[in-house]
């Protein structure tokens, strides 16, 4: 008999994503669940939506109450649970069709305290993985493991992409923090101490929603209120005390040491001239005495930005902080940045910082049309750029692993140019001739600026989620696809099979990747 899965889904003004949300919970391939729906006095149509689905399905409990915030509600879930083991899903996020099968699947074999699986964040026009889970190479083998063999598991400190099992929950009484930001931070990192088996699967068991208005300044800002950065200070100073009392292995508290700088650095000190004016000396003095805590081998380790902004506090160069700050919050009113061909340097003080490599450009496609070729035309923003600036599209196939420039790029005059930065958001043209494909294979299209290879970055090209998913021809006895891939990228494929049918089909699985 199937193992009883209990799903803890805290709600508070979802309504807008609660139908998807719980409509991927329905379609799950695993059948064996229980959804724990509370509704944490929610003043829109949350209410509404969750009685509905509790009414057509059984599986699906309702439980009301008054605000109590997330790290409450979820705590009741797990008490309310009936389920062997507990998945926890955020009201405005999505599960894959698999992710349970996925989850279950590895627990049980491995009898692991908890299992866990690849995370992507997700908007309208694409899905991508959370830059810390790269940087970590995270779950890209299958494998049961611990904090021991694996102590860089700890970069990864959210409860929603993991299956646990209740009993080792209970037995530690491992809880939510309440009434605070970051109630995440001192579960999860208990929890992977002190479990014994850490089953991994390669598969995505979580889509997590980028919200439009997460970039807006308004929420920014809020953000950056006192009491959110000393939530995150208490909740990791907490951890960093734990693994004192407990004498840690030395590998595990040196990684909880990054993951602490670099939530910091990253989600804090970055936005530092975001923070009010009236609560700037007590942010300073509280993110410096938490930093100075941690020793200074470790930010050797931080990638070269993070670096900077660490020196920089720690030398309490706040006035230089403000100015770095602005340029990474596109909150300068003058230009800081000095662009000198394809090199962007922030020139502060006496010191000259070369960002080059920080700055990742954009080019999303906007219209697809073939005659005799492919025109696609589309916005490109190059950040910081003041001038014109020179830059090519490449073919990378997957098979053969080469490299090839393609087709021919045209920038088109754009009469509304960034006040600080005119060359910052540009328009393009480019066409593609099939005939620059010969071998059999699935092209991935890349812009890059022309410059040292070592250090731009090249960027994926996107297609916006309006224009139609493919566009196919027939050449040569040869098929060319090009389409866009779920995550959102431009691809081609070249099928020698001259049949339409036959090429569609193998798009289709390549759509998957």
């Amino acid at each position: 008999m199937a193992e009883l899965i209990s799903i803890v889904v805290p709600v508070y003004n979802a309504a807008p994503f609660l139908h998807s949300c719980l409509q991927s919970i329905k379609k799950q391939t695993y059948p064996s669940f229980e959804v724990i729906m509370i509704n944490d006095g929610s003043t829109d149509e949350s209410e509404f939506i969750l009685s509905k689905y509790a009414q057509e399905d059984s599986r699906f409990l309702l439980y009301n109450q008054e605000n109590h915030g997330l790290g409450y509600t979820r705590n009741r879930g797990i008490s309310l649970s009936t389920g062997k083991y507990i998945y926890f899903l955020d009201s405005d996020d999505e599960l894959p069709k698999n992710a349970l099968q996925s989850l279950i699947d590895e627990i049980v074999k491995y009898d692991a305290e908890f299992a866990v699986g690849k995370v992507l964040r997700y908007n309208e026009e694409r899905k991508y993985v959370p830059i810390r889970h790269l940087e970590f190479n995270l779950y890209h083998s299958k494998e049961v493991t611990n904090l021991k063999d694996k102590p860089e598991l700890l970069q990864d400190s959210i409860a929603c992409n993991k299956l646990w099992k209740k009993d080792f929950l209970v037995a530690h009484q491992l809880l939510f923090s309440v009434g605070k930001y970051y109630e995440d931070l001192n579960f999860t990192l208990k929890a992977a101490v002190l479990a014994n088996k850490i089953a991994i699967t390669t598969e995505n068991v979580y889509y997590w929603r980028v919200r439009n208005e997460e970039s807006a300044s308004s929420i920014t800002q809020q953000q950056m209120k006192l009491k959110n950065t000393l939530d995150r200070l208490d909740a990791l100073e907490e951890n960093r005390l734990w693994l004192e009392k407990i004498n840690a292995a030395q590998s595990i508290v040196e990684e909880n040491h990054l993951k602490s700088l670099l939530d910091v650095v990253r989600l804090h000190a970055i936005k530092y001239t975001l923070t009010d004016y009236a609560e700037r000396k007590q942010w300073e003095e509280r993110v410096y005495s938490f930093l100075h805590k941690i020793p200074p081998k470790i930010a050797n380790r931080l990638p070269k930005k993070e670096k900077i902004i660490y020196d920089m506090i720690m030398s309490k160069s706040f006035k230089e902080l403000e100015l770095f700050s602005q340029v990474f919050t596109n909150s300068e009113t003058n230009p800081l940045v000095k662009q000198i061909n394809n090199t962007f340097i922030v020139p502060i003080g006496n010191t000259k910082y070369d960002i080059t490599s920080e700055l990742k450009p954009t080019m999303i496609v906007t219209s697809i049309n073939y005659a005799n070729q492919w025109n696609m035309e589309g916005k490109l923003t190059i950040p910081k750029a003041s001038s014109e600036i020179q830059g090519h599209v490449y073919a990378l196939g997957r098979k053969s692993k080469r490299e090839s420039v393609v087709g021919q790029l045209k920038y088109l005059p754009d009469s509304d140019r960034h006040n600080v930065y005119p060359f910052e958001e540009q328009r393009f043209m480019f066409q593609l001739n099939s005939d620059e494909f010969a071998g059999e294979d699935t092209y991935d299209f890349y812009f890059k600026l022309d410059g040292n290879e070592k250090v731009q970055k090249p960027a994926r090209i996107r297609i916006i989620h309006t224009v139609n998913n493919s566009s196919s021809v027939v050449m040569n006895g040869k098929s060319f696809t090009l389409y866009r891939t779920v995550q959102g990228n431009l691809s081609l494929t070249v099928n020698k099979n001259s049949f339409l049918k036959e090429s569609v089909k193998k798009v289709l699985r390549f759509m998957k990747k």
